[in-house]
Protein backbone atom coordinates (compact mmCIF):
# COMPACT_ATOMS: atom_id res chain seq x y z
CA UNK A 1 0.00 0.00 0.00
CA UNK A 2 1.20 3.51 -0.80
CA UNK A 3 0.54 6.55 1.36
CA UNK A 4 1.02 9.86 -0.44
CA UNK A 5 1.74 12.82 1.89
CA UNK A 6 1.49 16.09 -0.05
CA UNK A 7 2.31 19.62 1.08
CA UNK A 8 1.62 22.59 -1.17
CA UNK A 9 2.91 26.03 -0.24
CA UNK A 10 0.00 28.22 -1.31
CA UNK A 11 0.36 31.89 -2.13
CA UNK A 12 -1.06 33.66 0.96
CA UNK A 13 -3.62 35.67 -1.03
CA UNK A 14 -4.85 32.47 -2.73
CA UNK A 15 -5.72 30.30 0.29
CA UNK A 16 -9.51 30.68 -0.02
CA UNK A 17 -9.39 30.30 -3.80
CA UNK A 18 -7.22 27.20 -3.55
CA UNK A 19 -9.47 25.54 -0.99
CA UNK A 20 -12.48 26.22 -3.23
CA UNK A 21 -10.58 24.88 -6.26
CA UNK A 22 -9.54 21.74 -4.39
CA UNK A 23 -12.95 20.95 -2.88
CA UNK A 24 -15.14 21.87 -5.85
CA UNK A 25 -12.96 20.97 -8.84
CA UNK A 26 -10.00 18.71 -8.09
CA UNK A 27 -11.42 16.53 -5.32
CA UNK A 28 -14.58 15.50 -7.22
CA UNK A 29 -12.47 14.59 -10.25
CA UNK A 30 -10.06 12.55 -8.14
CA UNK A 31 -12.95 10.74 -6.46
CA UNK A 32 -14.53 9.99 -9.84
CA UNK A 33 -11.26 8.24 -10.74
CA UNK A 34 -11.43 6.22 -7.50
CA UNK A 35 -8.57 8.04 -5.81
CA UNK A 36 -8.89 7.75 -2.05
CA UNK A 37 -8.20 11.00 -0.19
CA UNK A 38 -7.93 10.49 3.58
CA UNK A 39 -7.86 14.10 4.78
CA UNK A 40 -6.63 17.63 4.05
CA UNK A 41 -6.11 20.88 5.92
CA UNK A 42 -4.30 24.19 5.92
CA UNK A 43 -1.38 24.69 8.30
CA UNK A 44 -0.53 28.39 7.92
CA UNK A 45 0.12 28.78 4.17
CA UNK A 46 0.69 25.07 3.61
CA UNK A 47 -2.06 22.87 2.27
CA UNK A 48 -1.43 19.34 3.53
CA UNK A 49 -3.27 16.31 2.25
CA UNK A 50 -2.99 12.53 2.23
CA UNK A 51 -4.16 9.96 -0.27
CA UNK A 52 -3.62 6.22 -0.60
CA UNK A 53 -3.15 3.71 -3.38
CA UNK A 54 -3.23 -0.08 -3.28
CA UNK A 55 0.14 -0.21 -5.07
CA UNK A 56 2.31 1.52 -7.68
CA UNK A 57 0.26 0.01 -10.51
CA UNK A 58 -2.96 1.60 -9.23
CA UNK A 59 -1.12 4.89 -8.65
CA UNK A 60 0.19 4.92 -12.23
CA UNK A 61 -3.26 4.18 -13.67
CA UNK A 62 -4.94 6.90 -11.62
CA UNK A 63 -2.19 9.46 -12.26
CA UNK A 64 -2.41 8.81 -16.01
CA UNK A 65 -6.20 9.18 -15.97
CA UNK A 66 -5.97 12.44 -14.02
CA UNK A 67 -2.90 14.17 -15.45
CA UNK A 68 -3.51 13.21 -19.07
CA UNK A 69 -7.17 14.19 -19.01
CA UNK A 70 -8.50 17.06 -21.08
CA UNK A 71 -10.06 18.57 -17.97
CA UNK A 72 -6.72 18.74 -16.12
CA UNK A 73 -4.80 20.03 -19.12
CA UNK A 74 -7.39 22.51 -20.38
CA UNK A 75 -9.09 23.71 -17.21
CA UNK A 76 -7.51 22.78 -13.89
CA UNK A 77 -3.72 22.74 -14.34
CA UNK A 78 -3.00 26.42 -15.01
CA UNK A 79 -5.47 27.51 -12.35
CA UNK A 80 -3.85 25.24 -9.75
CA UNK A 81 -0.26 26.18 -10.52
CA UNK A 82 -1.11 29.90 -10.42
CA UNK A 83 -1.95 29.51 -6.71
CA UNK A 84 0.92 27.22 -5.65
CA UNK A 85 4.45 28.34 -4.77
CA UNK A 86 5.90 24.85 -4.30
CA UNK A 87 4.96 21.20 -3.94
CA UNK A 88 6.55 18.63 -1.66
CA UNK A 89 5.54 14.99 -1.90
CA UNK A 90 6.55 12.15 0.39
CA UNK A 91 5.49 8.71 -0.76
CA UNK A 92 5.47 6.00 1.89
CA UNK A 93 5.16 2.32 0.99
CA UNK A 94 3.62 0.26 3.73
CA UNK A 95 5.47 -3.07 3.77
CA UNK A 96 4.11 -6.38 5.02
CA UNK A 97 0.54 -5.22 4.70
CA UNK A 98 -0.98 -8.63 5.35
CA UNK A 99 -4.69 -8.17 5.94
CA UNK A 100 -7.15 -7.59 3.14
CA UNK A 101 -7.85 -3.98 3.99
CA UNK A 102 -8.72 -1.97 0.92
CA UNK A 103 -7.67 1.68 0.54
CA UNK A 104 -11.33 2.74 0.65
CA UNK A 105 -11.56 1.28 4.16
CA UNK A 106 -8.80 3.51 5.52
CA UNK A 107 -9.96 6.62 7.28
CA UNK A 108 -8.48 9.12 9.63
CA UNK A 109 -7.73 12.76 10.07
CA UNK A 110 -4.77 15.05 10.27
CA UNK A 111 -3.98 16.09 13.82
CA UNK A 112 -2.08 19.07 15.12
CA UNK A 113 1.54 18.30 15.81
CA UNK A 114 2.71 17.98 19.40
CA UNK A 115 5.43 20.59 19.78
CA UNK A 116 7.77 19.73 22.65
CA UNK A 117 8.59 22.53 25.08
CA UNK A 118 11.66 24.50 24.07
CA UNK A 119 11.68 23.49 20.38
CA UNK A 120 13.15 26.35 18.36
CA UNK A 121 12.36 25.18 14.83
Amino acid sequence: MLIDFRTYAIKPIEKDNFLYWFEKKSLPMMKSLNMHIIDYKFEKDNFIWIRTFQDTKEQAIQYKAFFESDRWNNELKDEAYSMINSINVQLFELNNFTNNLNVEQISGKLLNEYVPPGRKV
